[in-house]
């Protein structure tokens, strides 16, 4: 349980007693209890100083008790409404169980509790607050996703593994991409294509986006047909092992017009050289403005509207951020994007690829992006 014994840390570095955990994410990060839903409320996880205890369902019984050990208790809720007085059991240690739901006394080892600011509801708030937690019952903003910038080595592997699966595959789909096939199509291909390289699936829904709709960072896919003289943008990875991947590519169909084979080599030329630039504790936001300042050069920089790029593991977008506001700092074992991009009426340029930063130097998993036309 190396990842609760950090948190553990982290939170008495910022003087917390125990921390309630409500993300499913940030659930498994710290004990590998996955399969959680999303959108519902089935697990969660009280960190205290000496001890965890992961509250959960009993649909979920006989996974949760393969995980029970000297530092990760486990409780079974047989109802929603038993949470409550769960978290207050699990902060209450050493009062007997009758004590739990008219004792409004803490023990005196838990005094502050933090609650995950981003995740937790108001209306949870409010039942926590008002059955289960101390007064000092405050929020915490980014304490585990901090933990989570600084990668494992096999967390590492997996998120190279998923970005090989994906350049693989999108070397595989560009023999096949004809004109007059529908974004629609290209996308189905390119998801059956990532599945049998060995993917467990999709990291995002894919963005196949042609023409002018390339010019939509977040273009959702549709029946446009591919066209010669168009360019034809292409965002997506495969998920492995839990881990994501994010690649972009930008090709063309036909011939390039000479403007769009300038644009491309601009937006090449930044990536390279923001990741020139990049080092062990750099400020994030400097490569997100050195881009800026290339662009500017060409009277471009007002085409450039999205950050530089985005830390990647068990989300697509997760810290560090590389945007011009960004607080973060670059550290070895910190594994990200770097996918400059410019747009204009007749589509866009992004190219984008994964960096980790290995003894100060960063390194692009896999492949280089190349200039492709396509007959």
């Amino acid at each position: 349980m190396k990842n609760i014994l950090s948190t553990q840390q982290a939170l008495m570095d910022k003087q917390f007693d125990a921390l309630i955990v409500t993300s499913p994410i940030n659930i498994f990060y710290l004990t590998g209890f996955s399969g959680l839903s999303p959108t519902e409320r089935e697990a969660i996880l009280v960190v205290k100083k000496n001890k965890s205890t992961l509250i959960t369902a009993r649909l979920y019984q006989q996974e949760a008790q393969k995980l029970a050990s000297s530092t990760l208790e486990i409780k079974i809720a047989n109802e929603r409404n038993e949470y409550e007085s769960l978290i207050k059991e699990s902060l209450q240690i050493g009062l007997p169980a009758e004590a739990f739901l008219t004792s409004k006394a803490l023990a005196s080892d838990v005094v502050k509790v933090g609650f995950e600011a981003s995740n937790l509801t108001f209306a949870e708030y409010k039942n926590y607050k008002k059955y289960a937690l101390p007064n000092k019952f405050a929020p915490t903003k980014d304490l585990i996703e901090n933990l989570r910038m600084n990668k494992s080595k096999e967390e590492l592997q997996n998120i190279q593994k998923a970005q090989i699966i994906s350049q693989n595959a999108f070397e595989i789909l560009i023999k096949t991409i004809k004109i007059g096939q529908t974004e629609i199509e290209i996308s189905d291909k390119l998801t059956i294509i990532i599945k049998s390289l060995g993917a467990n699936s999709l990291a995002f829904e894919s963005i196949i986006a042609s023409g002018p709709n390339s010019a939509l960072p977040h273009h959702k896919i549709g029946n446009r047909k591919i066209k010669k003289g168009e360019v034809l943008l292409l965002d997506f990875g495969a998920k492995y092992q839990d881990y994501c991947a994010d690649l972009s590519r930008t090709v063309f169909i036909g011939r390039a017009k000479d403007n769009q084979r300038k644009i491309y080599d601009l937006v090449l030329l930044a990536q390279q050289k923001a990741i020139a630039k990049i080092k062990n504790k750099i400020k994030a936001k400097s490569i997100h403005l050195a881009v800026e300042n290339i662009f500017e050069k060409e009277n471009l920089k007002d085409h450039f509207i999205h950050s530089l790029g985005h830390g990647i593991g068990l989300e697509v977008h997760e810290k560090p951020s590389l945007s011009k506001k960004s607080k973060d700092i670059l550290k070895n074992n910190m594994i990200f994007s770097v996918e400059p991009g410019l747009y204009f009426p007749w589509g866009g340029v992004r190219i984008e690829d994964l960096v980790i930063i290995k003894n100060g130097i960063p390194q692009i998993i896999g492949k280089n992006s190349s200039f492709i036309e396509l007959a």
